[in-house]
């Protein structure tokens, strides 16, 4: 088993053009966990250990042999999306409180608010059905979540990560 302790880099980096990418598919769930054993595409397993929190974002290097390097690709996730074009500041608010009282994780993308559905449908918009309002789209749809850095309302979020996350 292949131990990784660190991340080496984005996968578009000078120092990893013409290597062949190997993908590992890390979950939104999974990717700020210090230590996790999974399976490359290719069929490597692979120990992660982190010595402090990280964040497998996606297109992480994990690994590089100098021909290969292990790349990290989130799988998509069902997730609940809310059109907030339509909302009010003061429902955004609302919204924001309500998944927050939770401790529900939420992404907010151009005029979208994603939020991982981790039961059924019903029980992850039972929050913002409650809230009354009748302007709010809500859907659900298969996409990635938390691709490039931990959701909002998440404790992953108070650490500090490498610079070379946020480029």
């Amino acid at each position: 088993m292949l131990l990784v302790h660190n991340i080496l880099g984005r996968y578009d980096d000078k120092d990893f053009i013409g290597r062949i990418r190997d993908k590992v598919w890390i979950t939104a769930s999974d990717a700020g966990r210090r230590r996790l054993r999974t399976v490359s595409g290719a069929g490597e397993e692979i120990g992660i250990d982190f010595s402090s929190p990280n964040w497998l974002f996606d297109g992480a290097v994990i690994h590089d042999n100098g021909t290969r390097v292990l790349v990290v690709a989130r799988q998509p996730e069902l997730v609940m999306v809310i059109a907030s074009s339509t909302i009010t500041p003061e429902q955004a608010f609302q919204i924001g409180h309500a998944l927050g009282n939770r401790h529900t994780p939420a992404e907010f993308h151009k005029d979208e608010i994603l939020v991982p559905v981790t039961d059924t449908h019903h029980l992850t918009a039972r929050p913002i059905h409650a809230l009354g309002f009748h302007n709010i789209a809500v859907r659900f749809e298969q996409r990635a979540f938390a691709v490039s850095a931990p959701p909002s309302g998440t404790a992953a979020r108070e650490h500090k990560f490498h610079s070379h996350l946020h480029a």
